[in-house]
């Protein structure tokens, strides 16, 4: 028989479920390898009365996304597996291990971060991640309920490549470089957020700072996949240590960028 349970935020606000029925506290989900995050780990739930309880949860997590808070409830997910079992694996999720050793902590259960693992991890390592849990779903960042169904894998940690370790890291990047574009009420591809973090790598390789790195990769969804092979952005890159690449192009007006765009598409620079 499945149970509903939830993972809360408590760092980004207060769980009042009045007027439903108050869900049954589990606890805090703290690996047991790392007794320090105690007091900030995230709390997980269970709805006794879910046809009471659901609705208002749901509802809840949409007040915090129009008031365009952090997510309270981050997770609402179903599985027939033990409380134990249940709290003990999504707790060791929560560190991730580093294909180079060491272990990093993995806020997997964030809707801001859940939603990108889609397109960085294989179903195969998603099913390993989620372990017990049969059905997850969250509130994404366009106020949309998204759900994601797995056949229950018992007993197997997720393992990331190397690649895959430094696209999570990136999430912060790409959320970053996906705000203006939905300020601008530009329509996002489901494919975007993958173009997006490959530019943000091509900025890493060029050695740029941090927050020239999202501008780099805004530049590569809106002119042109290949922009930084165009002499004019090869002679800004070459001297970025000197001049940070935003200021070196912030004189640069649209017909610029419309040149440098024209350019790339008749003659495509390797």
């Amino acid at each position: 028989m499945s149970a509903t349970y939830m993972v809360v935020e408590p760092n980004n606000g207060d769980l009042d479920m009045r007027p439903a029925p108050n869900a049954y506290e589990i606890g805090e989900l703290v690996p047991s390898e790392r007794p320090d995050l105690e007091g900030v780990a995230p709390v997980l739930y269970r709805l006794e009365h879910v046809e009471r309880q659901l609705a208002y949860v749901q509802q809840l997590a949409v007040s915090h996304w129009r008031d365009g808070r952090p997510p309270l409830v981050c997770g609402i997910f179903e599985t027939q597996a033990m409380t134990d079992d249940v709290r003990e694996h999504l707790a060791s999720s929560l560190l991730l291990d580093k294909p180079g050793g060491g272990r990093g902590v993995f806020r997997y259960y964030d809707p801001r971060v859940y939603s990108h693992l889609c397109w960085i991890l294989r179903s195969s390592q998603l099913a390993a991640l989620m372990g017990p849990v049969t059905r997850w779903t969250y509130l994404d960042e366009t106020g949309d309920w998204q759900e994601a169904r797995f056949d229950v894998v018992k007993h197997e940690k997720l393992a990331v490549t190397g690649e895959q370790y430094r696209q999570i890291a990136r999430i912060a990047l790409v959320r970053g470089a996906l705000e203006p574009l939905r300020a601008a009420g530009i329509r996002i591809p489901q494919d975007l957020p993958r173009f997006l973090d490959i530019q943000l790598h091509k900025a890493e390789q060029y050695g740029l700072a941090v927050e020239d790195q999202i501008p780099f990769a805004l530049h590569g969804v809106l002119v042109a996949p290949n922009f930084d092979r165009h002499p004019k952005l090869q002679s800004i890159l070459a001297r970025s240590r000197e001049t940070p690449y935003a200021e070196a192009v912030a004189q640069w007006g649209d017909e610029d960028w419309q040149r440098i765009r024209q350019e790339c598409a008749r003659h495509p620079l390797a």
